[in-house]
């Protein structure tokens, strides 16, 4: 069977990982998380977003529950904001 090679176009991934519809939905996407997670938290739900733009990608990230010291709660509480994000468009 003959091999197939795939060939990437990079310079169009380059564009739409910084394109400003990707940032949009990255943004949509990590505020979703941060509002399910800080929903099923067990402690007082305060989550950190961050979304930023650099040179070669957007990057969205929802950090740790700052209201409580059990760093069990803030994982659950963030494995459920994930649930959360994936049904957002």
């Amino acid at each position: 069977m003959a091999r197939m090679r795939v060939v990437p176009n990079r310079r169009n991934i380059a564009g739409f990982r910084k394109a400003a519809g990707t940032r949009a939905l990255i943004e949509r996407k990590t505020r979703a998380a941060e509002r399910g997670a800080a929903s099923a938290s067990t402690a007082a739900g305060q989550f950190r977003t961050d979304v930023q733009t650099d040179d070669h990608r957007v990057r969205g990230a929802v950090i740790g529950d700052y209201s409580t010291d059990d760093p069990a709660v803030s994982r659950a509480a963030l494995l459920r904001g994930l649930d959360a994000a994936r049904g957002t468009d």
